[in-house]
């Protein structure tokens, strides 16, 4: 299955709008519906992230809340629960987790499923009622409704992720949704390919004509130097042999802050590794599985920077301006048809499955499959400003504390699936993402 396209600003209608706040709504909706037992939605699969129920009240807020604030839906559904579900956390302990939420009481879950009926009503009749004036501009009320959308289709994403840390038997996967295929039996030879150098743009123009979040606008042009860079994501078959050296409890592999990490949660293994007599089997969204050897290992920076110290102290991540680069030479901007995203399965694919017909650099999944993480921190780029919609989307992440990471998974979906979207994650955090190595040119 496959999630509906981006909506172009210069193109909408009120049935084009409505039939894309469907497809992301429904789809949220899906992967929820999946948990077998609604006392579920009360567990907190990461000590990081907040309890399940939050993520079924928050989306539904926060299409609320934005409308609300542009004038138009005039008056609340539930305050209470426009409150409660407004603000997400980012702690860096389960500690600081638990005091951000201690005290609270979580509703009942079927009257959160209510208030998500009786907002999705609202938000139809907002989208049927409202007169559409093109181009939809960032000062436009509309936007705070497709500010609703691509958020919804952000927490898909975050959402699959904590879904994933569940036990099996709490989850029935949704029909429809199957897993790629692997071919364990194909040995990858994982070649550096050399990327030439250029002049990189980054940023996307004011007046660009798909929806954009705050961070993805400026303008900054950087020089890249030719370099190396591996020409699949790193495999869970290159990853075991890490594993297998000893990687985890090589010191010289971590540096300081991820050894902390490491020895603190004593980490044996990739998150989604489950160790068995025989070997490693996999956690997939919903089931157990075989080890896939040539799909992408998932891992946090933290784990993608042993990797790279242990192949040697030239080895690296590409930097938000190589990658970019990378894309130009390799894929351009891709069709999601030649990519995994917008949930085309339900899972990782073997790397290198999508082959773009002319890649001149023959870098391979630079979009969908897994997010990449890199070496940069998340910033700013020059001519950055709030949106006053969403003021502390991405300004409080400007902090060197968080990693960045491009170019979506299988699922991503909507406007994040766009070459131009910037993501970012604390280093130890874990999302649907892998990484590549990269070196300088000798």
């Amino acid at each position: 299955m496959t999630s509906a396209q981006v909506t172009r600003l210069d193109h909408c209608s009120q049935q084009t709008l409505l039939t894309y706040f469907e497809d992301s709504w429904e789809l949220e909706e899906k992967l929820l519906q999946s948990l077998v037992d609604p006392q579920t939605f009360y567990l907190n699969p990461d000590p990081l992230r907040n309890c399940l129920i939050f993520y079924l009240g928050h989306s539904a807020v926060f299409y609320i809340n934005k409308l609300i604030q542009v004038g138009l839906i005039k008056d609340r559904i539930h305050p209470q629960y426009e409150i409660l579900f407004e603000i997400g956390v980012d702690p860096e302990t389960p500690t600081e987790l638990n005091a951000a939420i201690k005290g609270i009481c979580w509703p009942d879950v079927e009257k959160v499923w209510q208030y998500r009926d009786k907002a999705r009503e609202e938000i139809t009749k907002v989208i049927q009622t409202t007169p559409i004036h093109l181009p939809i501009h960032q000062q436009h009320p509309l936007w705070a409704l497709l500010m609703g959308i691509e958020h919804s289709r952000i927490h898909f994403e975050t959402s699959s992720m904590l879904l994933r840390q569940l036990p099996v038997e709490s989850l029935k996967c949704p029909p429809g949704w199957n897993y790629a295929l692997g071919n364990s039996d194909i040995i990858h030879n994982n070649e550096m390919r050399e990327v030439p150098g250029g002049v990189v743009q980054l940023g996307k123009p004011d007046h660009d004509l798909t929806y954009g979040w705050d961070s993805e606008y400026g303008h900054l042009e950087v020089e890249v130097k030719p370099f190396l860079a591996s020409q699949y994501l790193v495999t869970n078959r290159e990853f075991l042999e890490f594993v297998q050296a000893g990687g985890y409890n090589n010191r010289d592999c971590w540096n300081a802050e991820s050894w902390e990490w490491q020895q603190l949660y004593q980490v044996q293994h990739p998150k989604f590794w489950l160790p068995t007599s025989d070997g490693y089997r996999y956690r997939a969204t919903f089931d157990e599985i075989d080890l896939p050897l040539d799909w992408p290992v998932e891992v946090n920076h933290y784990e993608a920077i042993a990797f790279c110290r242990w192949k040697g102290s030239q080895i690296r991540l590409m930097s938000e301006a190589e990658w970019n680069q990378a894309l130009l030479i390799s894929e351009g901007n891709c069709l999601s048809t030649h990519c995994n995203l917008n949930l085309q399965f339900i899972s990782p694919n073997p790397v290198g499955m999508f082959k773009p017909a002319n890649s001149a650099s023959g870098l391979f999944d630079l979009r969908g499959n897994v997010w990449e993480w890199l070496g940069n921190t998340f910033y700013p780029l020059p001519g950055f400003k709030t949106h006053p919609l969403y003021e502390d989307q991405s300004a409080p992440f400007f902090d060197g504390k968080h990693q960045m990471m491009l170019g979506g998974s299988w699922a991503t979906n909507g406007s994040m699936a766009l070459p131009s979207y910037r993501n970012w994650f604390r280093p130890y955090f874990y999302q649907h993402v892998g990484f590549r190595i990269a070196q300088n040119v000798v």
